[in-house]
């Protein structure tokens, strides 16, 4: 199944440069030929629009349909989150963090690539829900904010990342389906890659709602990862096992 979707994405994806190239090559062979310029300026526009989009929806798809196995590794889970972190803070310049992050080290058997990418896409969604916030309903006062918390007992570790953006809308239970989106640029397949990383490693992802920031504030949305935390992989004893003595004809000799 996963080879079929390959192949059906890069059917898709082949000819979609060939289209975006043909409408620049059409704005700029036709602009002073054409009387309505802007119109034909705009509809050109639009094309290479939809194909960037399109080509992007296909390489979400390619990527959610080839999900590798997680290659685990003894890796630390606060490190991943502090550096998952530290990369949003500085594409979110206007938006405060608060983090809640143990300063020792949290071992766990985890593939870091694939929860470091999980992180970054969750807290990437939490600014993206208070742009979209301050750009439709955040009062004059208005804060951003994002808190982050990663909390551990014997049995598991839990990751919070909180904001004080839109919220969840009502059916929220229908954001983990592929290709369902709540933004105008989103493909709908971030969430579903997130959960399945999440679930390859044997824990769970759930949306909530956020605690208000403060009394009266507007609630946000609340992404709750839960990573349990398996025995770790003991190295193998370098020792060999004492011989049994024997004999000359390959009997075990007792004493």
């Amino acid at each position: 199944m996963g080879r079929r979707r390959r192949r059906i994405a890069h059917e898709i994806k082949n000819p979609l440069t060939p289209i975006q190239l043909s409408a620049e090559r059409i704005k700029r062979k036709f602009a002073t030929q054409v009387r309505d310029h802007d119109d034909l300026e705009q509809l050109t526009d639009v094309i290479v629009r939809q194909t960037g989009d399109l080509r992007r929806i296909v390489d979400e798809f390619s990527k959610f349909a080839r999900m590798p196995e997680p290659d685990r590794r003894d890796c630390d889970l606060a490190d991943l989150l502090r550096g998952a972190v530290l990369l949003q803070e500085n594409g979110q310049p206007g938006v405060r963090f608060t983090k809640t992050i143990p300063a020792g080290p949290l071992m766990l058997d985890l593939d870091a690539t694939m929860i470091g990418q999980a992180l970054t896409n969750l807290i990437k969604n939490a600014g993206e829900a208070i742009e979209a916030y301050r750009e439709t309903s955040a009062p004059a006062d208005f804060i951003p904010e994002i808190r982050v918390t990663l909390d551990a007992d014997d049995s598991e570790a839990v990751i919070r990342i909180m904001d004080n953006g839109t919220g969840l809308p009502p059916d929220r239970a229908r954001l983990f389906e592929p290709y369902v989106t709540t933004r105008d640029k989103g493909t709908g397949l971030g969430l579903p890659i997130v959960k399945k990383i999440i679930e390859e490693h044997g824990g769970s992802l759930a949306l909530l709602d956020a605690p208000p920031f403060a009394p009266d504030a507007h609630p946000g949305a609340m992404a709750e990862i839960r990573l349990p935390r398996a025995a770790r992989r003991k190295p193998k004893s370098q020792t060999q096992p004492e011989k049994t003595p024997q004999d000359s004809a390959g009997q075990e000799v007792k004493a």
